[in-house]
């Protein structure tokens, strides 16, 4: 397979894991919201899983010599699924009544931006699928946060 076939592959990827993880969560984020939070904790691991082909990603378009955004971007969201699995696996600390909370809901917005930002770069109809992922994912937020005051 030639630089352009894998190239196109690794976007495509890249735009599968994108929207995925915002599904995964909007579902988490929804079963917290009916007080089934461990239900919805298998959708967040889910979620935090799929840092690992996104990180396998990252490394092919690095090594491949594409464009920064293309291992700069998903970089973000493989950063946030490590924080995440490290402080939710396993350390399980309550970061979200702490003072880390505003740093660890920054990294995790600017993640889900960087995917989408990814998306756009690749192309427009890419970029406007995962953006309404994205806005599925936020009003299951503010869904979750509206009944048990917390995403």
């Amino acid at each position: 397979m030639n630089a352009i076939g894998t190239a196109h592959i690794i976007d495509l990827s890249v735009f599968v894991i994108a929207n995925l993880t915002n599904l995964l969560l909007a579902v988490m984020f929804v079963f917290r919201a009916c007080r089934r939070p461990k239900v919805g904790s298998a959708f967040g691991w889910g979620a935090v899983v799929l840092g690992i082909p996104l990180l396998v990603a990252a490394v092919l378009n690095a090594l491949g010599g594409r464009p920064w955004w293309t291992f700069v971007l998903p970089g973000l969201l493989v950063l946030y699924d490590a924080v995440e699995f490290v402080l939710d696996y396993v350390l399980k600390f309550d970061f979200r009544h702490s003072r880390w909370l505003g740093p660890y809901l920054g990294l995790y917005y600017l993640a889900l931006m960087g995917m989408i930002g990814y998306t756009f770069l690749v192309g427009k109809p890419f970029g406007f699928v995962t953006l309404v992922t994205y806005f599925i994912n936020l009003a299951a937020t503010a869904f979750s946060y509206a009944r048990v005051q917390h995403g």
